[in-house]
């Protein structure tokens, strides 16, 4: 009777050491399988969820190309990058990634609205934008660049601007750089030009004899990259001033529904040459 019970105690022994062993291997395959198969499950999960999801590049990734032109392209003084812009340069017109502006377009339209306002209260400028309660204007904004032709390595950046009158009578286009330099701003609406018109016509009541001066072919070429029509528009103001690096031509165009408000440089031989440099 004794035997036999110490047999037993053998038997499920045996049987408590089988079962360790076999979940340790149990054990084991399920490690291994879990780092074989798992990885896989993730990846494939994560693409999943990645499918027809859009990010953004991140700035280390831009093209090389795009890095060393708008390194260089920070060398160019002013009169430079109007130049490159109005095709005095040999250029063309190109639509801007916005990581390549130095502004956000909010900014964009804030800096607009303070270089049309310095404009507004010099009187070459018929509409003011700050906006208030009774002259509130939605806007939008749209990066550009001009790109020389000739050397493919020179861009200018700039911003067109659309502000349009909460009621619909005016809209506005202005282009400007990003240090703030308006290049060329159009007023377009029904009333917006009376007083400039009744003063136009008044004085050439007086200049009967004189010829009407509009818009010359030189002018209207340079201002081809703003996609606007110039041809026939008559001319307020036309001035030529020198300055430190150039010698600009500030301009003031206008005709019963539209004024133009714009500066351009006055091209020489040494333009190429500058370039190069």
């Amino acid at each position: 009777m004794f035997q036999k019970r110490r047999t037993g105690k053998r038997k499920r022994t045996k049987l408590k050491i089988k079962g360790s062993v076999c979940g340790m291997i149990a054990g084991t395959l399920l490690v291994v399988l879990t780092g074989i198969f798992l990885p896989g499950i993730l990846i494939e999960g994560q693409e999943r969820k990645a499918v027809g999801e859009v990010q953004a590049v991140p700035a280390q990734y831009i093209a090389s190309d795009s890095l060393l032109a708008k390194e260089a392209s920070e060398s160019l003084k002013l009169n430079d990058r109007i130049q490159l812009i109005t095709g005095q340069w040999e250029s063309e017109t190109q639509e801007a990634y916005s990581y390549e502006m130095t502004l956000k377009d909010y900014e964009a339209a804030a800096l607009a609205r303070d270089s049309m306002e310095a404009i507004y209260q010099k009187g070459q400028y018929p509409s003011d934008l700050a906006s208030s309660y009774a002259n509130w204007y939605t806007w939008e904004a749209f990066p550009e660049k001009a790109v020389d032709t000739t050397f493919h390595t020179y861009s200018a950046y700039y911003w067109k601007l659309i502000f349009t009158k909460y009621d619909g009578t005016e809209k506005h286009a202005v282009f400007l750089l990003e240090d703030g330099t308006v290049l060329l701003a159009e007023a377009e609406g029904k009333d917006i030009l009376s007083d400039v018109t009744a003063t136009e016509e008044a004085s050439s009541s007086v200049k009967d004899n004189e010829e009407e001066k509009t818009v010359d072919k030189e002018l209207a070429e340079q201002l081809s990259y703003t996609g606007l029509d110039v041809a026939g528009l008559r001319i307020k103001s036309d001035n030529i001033q020198e300055e430190k690096d150039a010698t600009y031509r500030y301009f003031e165009l206008f005709d019963k529904t539209r004024f133009i408000y714009g500066i351009s440089t006055i091209s020489d031989s040494q333009t190429k040459r500058n370039m190069v440099k």
